[in-house]
Formats: C-alpha cells, sequence, structure tokens
C-alpha cells in the first residue's frame, strides 16, 4: 500500500465558509451538517442557548425544503450538551429515524431528519465537517471573487418568491453590471482585470451588508437579491451601490517593458431594478424585468439606476 498523502484532503482555513481551528477553544463547538437538497453540505454552527429551525424567516436557523415546517425544531446548546426538541411540527422530527416524543440529548453523528430534510450532527468541529463546507463552497461560491454564485443565487430566489407567494411579501432585486469592463482587461490585462472584480465585489458586500444577498451571476454582472423589500429600498440601496463604485479609486499594477507601474482607475455601474409581481409566472420574469431596466441605464448613458 502507497503511504498516505495528506495533500490529498488539505484544506486552507481561508477557504472554509464557517472555519475555526480544530486545535484551538472553539473546536468544541457544535454544528449540523445538511446532507439533502440544494444546500447539501452546508454546515451551520449551534450558538450557545436555543435556535428554532424552520422556513420561517422568523427561525434562527433558516431551513426551506420538502416537509419543513416555519418553526420545526430547537436546538438548546448548554455547553457540550446539544438538546433537539420538535415544536409540534407537521411532518416530524427524528433522531436516527425515531420520531421525538419529547427532548432528545443529541450524539456524535446522529443523523437528523426535520420533515424530509437530512442533517448530521457533530459535537466538535471535525475534518469531516469541515470537508463538507468546503465542497459547499465548492459548489456555491464563485472563486473569483467570494460571492455567492449563480447556482446559489438561483435556488435562493426561487426559495425566497415561494415565501413570497405565500406569505404576500415583496421582493426585490438588483441587478448590477461594471461599466465598460472590456476596456480593463485590453488596456491593462486581464490581471488588473481580476483585481477590479476581485475589489468590486468587496466594496459592494460591504455596501450590501444584510440589507440582501449579493452573489456574481458571471463575468462582471451581480445580482442582490432583497427578500421582504419593496421596489423604493431596493432603488435607495441600489443609488448607495453606484455611488460607492463612482466615489472609488481602483489601483492597478500593470507591467510594461520597462517595469510594473501603477494606475488609478475609475470604474462605474449600471443598475436596474425590479419587484415581484403577481402578474410574473416565476423566478425568470423577475430577472428579465431588471435585466430590461439595466439596459436602460446603459443606454441612457451608464452609471445609473433605473426602475
Amino acid at each position: 500500500m502507497s503511504p498516505w498523502d495528506p495533500s490529498t484532503i488539505a484544506i486552507d482555513p481561508a477557504e472554509l465558509t464557517l472555519y475555526q481551528s480544530l486545535d484551538g477553544p472553539e473546536r468544541l463547538r457544535c454544528s449540523l451538517v445538511i446532507y439533502s437538497g440544494g444546500d447539501t453540505g452546508r454546515q451551520i454552527t449551534l450558538a450557545e442557548g436555543v435556535s428554532a429551525i424552520g422556513r420561517s424567516a422568523a427561525a434562527t436557523v433558516q431551513i426551506d425544503g420538502p416537509g419543513m415546517s416555519r418553526l420545526h425544531a430547537e436546538v438548546q446548546v448548554e455547553g457540550a450538551s446539544v438538546i433537539l426538541r420538535d415544536l409540534g411540527s407537521a411532518n416530524g422530527s427524528f433522531v436516527q429515524d425515531q420520531r421525538l416524543a419529547g427532548p432528545r440529548l443529541l450524539q456524535d453523528g446522529d443523523l437528523v431528519r426535520l420533515g424530509s430534510v437530512i442533517l448530521k450532527f457533530y459535537e466538535h468541529r471535525s475534518v469531516d465537517a469541515a470537508l463538507h463546507d468546503r465542497v459547499y463552497r465548492m459548489a456555491m461560491i464563485d472563486a473569483g471573487t467570494g460571492l455567492y454564485n449563480r447556482r446559489y443565487l438561483n435556488d435562493a430566489l426561487r426559495r425566497e418568491l415561494r415565501h413570497s407567494r405565500r406569505d404576500g411579501r415583496p421582493m426585490s432585486v438588483i441587478s448590477v453590471d461594471l461599466d465598460r469592463f472590456k476596456q480593463v482587461n485590453d488596456t491593462h490585462g486581464h490581471h488588473a482585470g481580476d483585481l477590479v472584480l476581485r475589489d468590486s465585489a468587496s466594496l459592494l458586500g460591504a455596501v450590501v451588508g444584510t440589507a440582501g444577498t449579493l452573489g456574481r451571476l458571471g463575468g462582471e454582472e451581480f445580482l442582490v437579491l432583497m427578500p421582504g423589500a419593496p421596489a423604493v429600498a431596493a432603488r435607495a440601496l441600489a443609488e448607495r451601490l453606484r455611488a460607492a463604485m463612482a466615489d472609488h479609486l481602483f489601483v492597478l499594477p500593470v507591467s510594461h517593458g520597462d517595469g510594473q507601474h501603477v494606475v488609478s482607475h475609475h470604474q462605474t455601474i449600471s443598475l436596474g431594478v425590479a419587484e415581484w409581481s403577481s402578474a410574473m409566472l416565476d423566478a425568470c420574469d423577475l430577472l428579465d424585468a431588471a435585466d430590461r431596466r439595466l439596459y436602460q441605464s446603459k443606454h441612457e448613458g451608464r452609471n445609473r439606476v433605473s426602475g
């Protein structure tokens, strides 16, 4: 047998969404890893105290899946002890295929089923849990910017639209595109273009904050999901995004024949805002509406918000 090569499962701590040192005091933090559906591999670190699990926005841990109630179950964390309780859910909570009739103390490796959503409980931050998290990142995170990718955005948008239809709450999106980005690559090279993309993602993310979910659709296109927000709130955020980019000075390293130089670059964005309406059939209609308004911003001179 050939010797084990640790590089085959090497984990870069910077690549883990919820990484904590496996050797430090945080190693005792418990977690649940989702084992089914579109969020397979997602790791949920359990905070001390009581956390409600369900598909409602009121749940501490929000999971949307088949058979999941609005407030389905709760976990109570006290040191190394984690207790799971069902909250009168329609489809029940199960541990190791046994339906809960009362509180259940979870053990390391227990399989938990809430409705039809399957999770695995880890008593501490294990290598297995970290590997699941890395796989989840590879599937859901854009490597170039660290933002959510198109797959995640599409899944999240469909999920949030189900909530909007069911609860009657608003839902808006902001479509974002970097203006004349091709010129950056053509003039300064692809390394400079990659830097503009990464710095733009960081700047946009700082402005969006907790007001929505920012992701990269591909190329120089980004999308902001704003569940619960009407168009007026989305327009206000879009204007803040536009202003932040217009005011930012990018500093780009550029190589020439006589060495490397630094150039300044101003990068603007165009944005389109759309709110879900009953006249729309699905997520594609909402995205198409935002794209039409984005193109309107482009045609009217760029560096502006439409919608």
